[in-house]
């Protein structure tokens, strides 16, 4: 009988454990990143009734609590809008620096940046992560000073922090080398200097043909006057001259004398460019003093429009120029190739041209294939030389003539060309990102981006190992051992879960599952507690026996 009362006492102790742990569960509903835990109990001794039988007669002393085990199940998500707030999407924690030096582990990323500059959660622990090794600082100029206060809505602001060659990638480094992260807004990419351009595409060699009046030189007109006393002109075109003239077309005179009076009359080109005007009277104008005031030729010429190829120039004072290139067709076409003389230069924002213009040729076979350019740089007015890549010329060997402009026979329009450059414009900071592999990403007025460094993933071979250190925070312990990073066979860094910016992990306690554990055991404890009664009044009655 004095055994009911020891099974009902630690009956009463291990529901009231269990209870603890649903409640606490249950109290950390709203909790994010919070893993709830589960109650396990074990029976505690046992004393042998009897020997006597085949199978030992026992009764037991109860059970205990043993031990709470955290349940790492992955939670939902809830959308939040914190600029550094993100969630863990698989295996894998946070780090946090504890004001003591002492690191924590956390699913919970409630992370914001403090009045330093440096990235904390929110019990104000710095959160852990590698920088990136070009991230430096550096004093600004009175003219970058200027803008970035204006960027920042402050006053000017002579110093900050920088990323140098934002292309070059890093890794995330050994568990032991993890640092505070910082995430400063005072942050200035510098102008990189546009060296090099290139252009892809095709251009339109089409050409349309136009009357024109071409101006021919008067003094290599004869003027005669024949038997009848009528005036007779005579001349000839040099094709050189003028390449498009031929049979058939007019030349139209105009006389004038010293009195002003004028008179047009007109002769037709023969075979050989030759042309003699009938004879006229030219009556009205005074012979003595008659000459020929000038001389066309009615004529029909090919011409094309130019083309025009444009790239943006970044300079290191923070300022961008254009790099134009005018085509213009060279016409007539002598022969099969197709020829453009080229006009280039640099021009300011204003669109005026700085500095000179360069000169050269781009000829293209009747293939549409570039066989030559003797234009492959440029230079920049306000320092360096641009290299310009039209294009390898035509070598069959190696298929090159079309890997940079070319001439598309089979189209009337111009493809889009393609301009690549190097160099970009300042920048000053605008936000942060989070990227999926945990990368805080720092956008920039001009468009480009910069990584300032990563966010740790710790791993343990044990979980379960770890200590609760309130605010959601676990400390390592030796059952849980060191923190880890995962690598693959080929020594990259395994994500064994993703980062999602813009997200916080709920808690994972379910509060129906929860509610459904208190009442089992709010009843077991009823039970329990009914052995106690029981004993006792099992007790009284044997007392109660000897009266």
């Amino acid at each position: 009988m004095f055994s009911g009362f020891y099974n009902g006492v630690n009956g009463i102790k291990t529901q009231n454990f269990g209870i603890d742990i649903s409640a606490n569960n249950i109290a950390n509903i709203n909790t994010p990143g919070f893993k709830y835990s589960s109650a396990e109990f074990e029976d505690i001794f046992y004393q042998r009734a009897s020997s006597q039988s085949t199978n030992p007669a026992q009764s037991g002393f109860g059970g205990t609590g043993s031990a709470s085990k955290v349940v790492f199940e992955q939670g939902s998500f809830m959308t939040s809008d914190g600029e550094f707030d993100v969630a863990l999407n698989g295996k894998g924690f946070f780090g946090v620096l504890g004001a003591n030096n002492q690191a924590y582990y956390t699913r919970n990323g409630s992370f914001s940046r403090d009045g330093n500059g440096n990235l904390v959660d929110s019990f104000g622990n710095y959160v852990l992560g590698t920088m990136n090794p070009n991230f430096s600082q550096m004093s600004f100029s009175d003219r970058v000073s200027s803008l970035m206060g204006t960027n920042l809505g402050s006053g000017a602001v002579t110093s900050g922090w920088t990323i140098n060659n934002v292309n070059q990638d890093f890794s995330i480094g050994a568990t032991t080398t993890q640092s505070i992260l910082s995430v400063p807004k005072n942050l200035y990419l510098p102008p990189e200097v546009t060296t090099s351009v290139s252009f892809k595409g095709s251009l339109n060699a089409e050409t349309k043909t136009q009357s024109v009046k071409v101006e021919l030189n008067t003094n290599n007109i004869n003027i005669a006057t024949n038997d009848e006393g009528k005036i007779v002109a005579s001349g000839s075109v040099n094709r050189a001259d003028i390449f498009s003239a031929k049979a058939g077309e007019r030349v139209i005179l105009n006389f004038k004398d010293a009195n002003g009076v004028t008179s047009s009359i007109e002769a037709i080109l023969d075979e050989n460019l030759n042309y003699q005007t009938n004879a006229v009277d030219l009556a009205g104008l005074d012979r003595d003093s008659l000459y020929i005031d000038s001389a066309v030729l009615a004529t029909e010429q090919e011409s094309a429009d130019n083309k025009t190829l444009e790239a943006d120039v970044y300079n290191s004072d923070g300022s961008r120029s254009t790099l134009r290139y005018t085509l213009s067709r060279v016409l007539p076409q002598v022969g099969e190739n197709i020829e453009y003389s080229i006009s280039a230069g640099v021009y300011n924002s204003e669109g005026e041209l700085v500095g000179g213009l360069s000169n050269g040729n781009l000829v293209f076979n009747q293939n549409g294939a570039l066989i030559a350019n003797s234009l492959t740089s440029v230079p920049n007015p306000n320092g360096g030389t641009i290299s310009v890549n039209l294009g390898t010329p035509l070598n069959a060997n190696v298929g090159s003539g079309y890997d940079g402009v070319y001439i598309n026979k089979n189209s009337n329009s111009n493809d889009e060309l393609v301009v690549r450059s190097n160099g970009f414009a300042e920048g000053f900071f605008s936000q942060y990102d989070i990227s999926k592999d945990g990368s805080l990403v720092a956008q920039f007025t001009n468009g480009r981006t910069a990584v300032v460094g990563k966010l740790a993933l710790y791993n343990f071979i044990n979980e379960q190992g770890l200590a609760s250190a309130g605010s959601n925070n676990f400390m390592q312990t030796s059952n849980s051992g060191a923190p880890t990073f995962i690598y693959d066979q080929n020594g990259d860094f395994n994500y064994t879960a993703s980062f999602v910016g813009g997200k916080l992990e709920q808690s994972n306690a379910d509060l129906s599952m929860e509610l459904t554990n208190l009442i089992v055991m709010q009843k077991a404890f009823d039970a329990s507690s009914k052995s106690i009664t029981t004993s006792d009044e099992m007790i009284q009655r044997a007392i109660n026996m000897k009266n």
